[in-house]
């Protein structure tokens, strides 16, 4: 992967803003699963994958590991967050009681553009097919972008920064998790269907304000995904076993 530059020379590019760049092009493939867990993230390769210098990469890397998306060890350097079924069942229970209490605010306080945005992202959403297979990349960008959207809309009008910036950063660390059994979701027409009319369910109690019903399917709703992803847990081990410690996701 590689970067066009223009034909400015190169001490007029900021570092600080080529940090900024690469943070966000890392962060994505972190959460996409594009780099594997437990990957070593050598600069040189990074450097040649991202097309970028070692000072922007280094900053990245330090912003990544504040978010528990990288590690680092002093004698192995960084490396990509591990995954375990611990940590998934954690990040769960906080996930569902934080998201649910945020839901419950948002219908307590949501106006007529609230609801309105549930309702497009939810249109938006049913609208997006999920992928068929671990290549389909650009597919399964799209669904995520749009699943994302309408559960960030749910919670949108809970008016407590704090508890969105949890929020997102709780969903964006599931997603490496779903990530990895989205195939096994579209493979299956019952399932498919059971997840589409949960979201369903959600946006219509929701905009019904009945916040009982709404958090109770969301909660459920949650629940399913972590039973889906702890199914599949050991073909998802084996298929990072499998990725060579050299592997940089160009």
């Amino acid at each position: 992967m590689s970067i066009r530059t223009h034909a400015a020379a190169p001490q007029e590019v900021d570092a600080s803003t080529l940090g900024v760049e690469v943070y966000a092009r890392l962060r994505r493939d972190l959460i996409a699963g594009h780099l594997q867990p437990g990957e070593r993230l050598r600069f040189r390769q990074l450097s040649a994958a991202y097309g970028i210098g070692i000072a922007p990469l280094r900053e990245a890397l330090s912003r990544l590991v504040s978010e528990h998306l990288v590690h680092f060890e002093g004698h192995r350097g960084y490396t990509v967050a591990p995954m375990s079924l611990e940590d998934l069942y954690d990040l769960c229970a906080l996930r569902t009681e934080l998201s649910c209490k945020a839901l419950r605010q948002s219908i307590e306080r949501g106006d007529a553009d609230w609801e309105a945005e549930i309702l497009a992202a939810l249109h938006r959403l049913e609208r997006s097919a999920i992928p068929g297979s671990v290549t389909d990349r650009k597919v399964a960008d799209e669904w995520e972008q749009r699943h994302d959207r309408f559960h960030r809309s749910l919670i949108a009008a809970c008016n407590s920064p704090w508890l969105l910036h949890f929020c997102d950063a709780l969903s964006d660390h599931f997603q490496r998790y779903r990530r990895a059994v989205i195939v096994e979701i579209s493979g299956s027409a019952e399932l498919t269907a059971k997840i589409r009319e949960q979201h369903r369910s959600i946006a219509e109690a929701a905009v019904d304000r009945n916040a009982e019903l709404a958090t109770d399917i969301l909660a459920r709703h949650f629940q399913g995904s972590v039973e889906i992803v702890a199914r599949n847990y050991q073909a998802i081990t084996r298929s990072v076993t499998a990725v060579k410690p050299e592997k940089v996701a160009g």
